[in-house]
């Protein structure tokens, strides 16, 4: 495989990445990712709405995520070849349309399938990160991206707590009529605000498909960060997955309202997001990602007593979500100093292998669940932080020449 087929064209002069535009850019990241955790507090309720089991109701949740992880890998990469901001308008008027079937879906099988296409199409923050990486200053990417993946990491929390309430008070159906208009403004929106750029990339979809494999084949810093990446949020999907099982059981039964706020206890890691990232642009990845994986490992030790007190509960989601943001943001950050003609690509690989990590987090989650109980999916996500935290500990601290 050549230069060309591999990266593409050289890449075009970019608009500037105003204070502005990063932060509405962040907004939307979290907003669009916020579509494919909306169901996480809900699945005791679907459950019963569908009068399915509880193992059966978490399919939902492994179809949302399993869609996100299909359209990483076959929408995603398109932000090379196609005007971003074309791309990231389409995908939200298609996640606003699946959007509104799930909310109309009559039985579980129709939910799942719903959940599916949602998942896909909301991978549109995914094409806002390289977008915003592209038209950071080298100095500043690190930060930048920290921005980026608070606002997403926000997203994700503040669904939980915005699904809870919403389903509470007015029904799970309503949730997401709600999510589907928050696609249209959105869509509008960045339809005026973000910037025209002419794609790097020229040859065919299948060629671009192909180089996806040149890449990983070529990049080791990728590789390695997408296994990284992989199981950590694997880790940590396996405790968002089961929580709303864990919270409606003895000794806490709590309801939805209660249980979405837990999504909030948890923004701590997008409000560190953006100091990582400047840690990331002085003293390299490595020293925070370390840090990430020590508390992500005392945040499942801390869980396995979470039938104590509902503090212990919230200590350890703090832990979780702060460690995993720490290690998250420099090993993303990473893959972006390396080939700026295939930033989109380069994402895509990373990013589908993080998100796979979290379906199979979420599924095996799930087993553990009905295996063992809580104890279970402790011992679970603390495995996957361990094979996570083996490939960190094997790297020198100091910055390597080349990563971000």
């Amino acid at each position: 495989m050549n230069e060309k087929t591999l990266t593409g064209a050289p890449p075009v002069a970019a608009a500037r990445l105003t204070p502005f535009l990063k932060y509405l850019m962040a907004t939307g990241c979290g907003v669009v990712v916020a579509n494919i955790y909306y169901c996480q507090p809900l699945l005791g309720a679907l459950s019963r709405a569908f009068h399915v089991t509880e193992e059966k109701a978490s399919v939902i949740n492994i179809c949302s995520q399993a869609g996100y992880g299909l359209g990483l890998l076959l929408l995603v990469p398109l932000g090379d070849k196609v005007e971003r901001r074309t791309l990231i308008v389409w995908m939200h008027l298609a996640a606003a349309v699946f959007l509104a079937a799930a909310a109309m879906a009559t039985n579980v099988f129709w939910m799942d399938v719903a959940s599916l296409a949602v998942g896909m199409a909301s991978t549109a923050c995914q094409v806002f990160i390289p977008l915003a990486a592209h038209l950071a200053r080298d100095e500043e990417r690190g930060n930048v991206i920290g921005v980026m993946m608070g606002g997403l990491l926000t997203g994700v929390l503040l669904s939980r707590t915005l699904s809870g309430v919403v389903a509470d008070y007015f029904g799970w159906s309503v949730l997401y009529f709600i999510a589907a208009g928050l696609m249209l403004i959105m869509a509008v929106l960045m339809w005026y605000a973000l910037p025209r750029e002419a794609p790097a990339f020229k040859g065919s979809y299948a060629a671009l498909m192909r180089s996806l494999a040149g890449l990983f084949r070529t990049q080791p810093v990728v590789r390695e960060s997408a296994l990284i990446g992989g199981a950590l949020f694997g880790a940590i999907s396996a405790f968002w997955a089961t929580l709303a099982f864990f919270l409606e059981a003895p000794p806490y039964r709590y309801s939805l309202s209660v249980i979405g706020l837990f999504g909030v206890i948890g923004t701590g890691g997008a409000l560190v997001s953006p100091y990582i990232g400047r840690i990331t642009d002085r003293s390299g990845p490595f020293k925070p990602m370390r840090i990430g994986v020590v508390l992500m490992l005392l945040g499942y030790a801390v869980l396995f007593a979470g039938t104590l007190s509902v503090w212990v509960v919230v200590a350890g989601v703090v832990l979780l979500d702060v460690g995993l943001q720490a290690a998250h943001v420099p090993n993303h950050a990473r893959n972006y100093s390396l080939l700026p003609e295939a930033r989109t690509r380069l994402n895509t690989i990373y990013m589908s292998s993080f998100f796979l990590g979290g379906t199979l987090g979420s599924s095996l989650g799930s087993v553990a669940w009905n295996w063992k109980g809580w104890p279970g999916v402790c011992i679970t996500g603390l495995l996957m932080v361990a094979a996570g935290g083996w490939a960190v500990w094997n790297k020198p601290l100091k910055k390597v020449k080349g990563e971000g």
